[in-house]
């Protein structure tokens, strides 16, 4: 049975041009920096007759593509066994990133991330493995380059999103006894029509729900401040 993911949040709005963010000459890079993944409540309630959760077996799937030519800037899989109730997972990296060169002079006009937490019925297995395995796959590469080929085009996100929930979902086949739906689901666009590229500095964009809260930090850099 597939993963049910639904996601928590799920922006769509049409895009009906590409180009480049907004006074890109002020900007020297773009990166996204997946900050804070915290398990408030694992769903895992132990019977009365133990003293205590012994917690949850955990897979967190990040991925994160654009619309330059290395579309598929993350993919990810990792495990967490045994995960109590409010456990931060530790994890802080950079999940998108781009910088101003001479080579690289155009920024991305749509980034877009999925981030979901899924609770495994047994022991975590060797993500590498997992993940190895999913890429084999001939529905996996099909999905690659169908992002590939709409990532670079004027696509609505609704479409985006369809694509990145089956890449997830086939990494998922792989993956072995887990709940049908996800503790979390996030699938967040960022784009120079939304205006997502015109705050420079460091901002917070946080979602949770009653179980788990994740962070990206989105990092807009001014070529001026820089040095750049």
């Amino acid at each position: 049975m597939a993963l049910n993911f639904q996601p928590s949040e799920l922006n769509i709005f049409n895009l009906v041009e590409t180009g480049d963010i907004p006074a890109s000459s002020e900007v020297s890079g773009i990166e996204l920096r997946l900050t804070d993944v915290f398990v408030m409540d694992n769903n895992t309630h132990a019977p009365l007759s133990k003293k205590k959760d012994k917690g949850a077996d955990l897979y967190v799937i990040v991925i994160a593509i654009n619309d330059l030519g290395n579309v598929v800037q993350t993919l990810d899989l990792k495990g967490f066994p045994k995960t109590l109730d409010n456990t931060g997972l530790g994890i802080n990296r950079t999940i998108h990133f781009w910088q101003k060169t001479e080579t690289t002079p155009k920024a991305p006009s749509q980034i877009h991330t999925f981030i979901s937490v899924i609770k495994s019925k047994q022991k975590t297995r060797e993500a590498g493995e997992i993940l190895s395995n999913a890429k084999n796959d001939t529905e996996f590469s099909n999905i690659i380059t169908s992002i590939k080929d709409i990532a670079k085009n004027a696509t609505p996100v609704g479409q985006v999103a369809d694509l990145v929930t089956s890449l997830a979902q086939v990494i998922g086949k792989f993956l072995g006894k887990v709940e049908d739906q996800p503790l979390f689901t996030w699938f967040q666009s960022f784009t120079n029509l939304g205006g997502d590229f015109d705050d420079l500095g460091i901002t917070p964009v946080t979602l949770k729900n009653n179980f788990v809260s994740v962070t990206i930090n989105k990092i807009i850099r001014d070529a001026n401040q820089n040095g750049a």
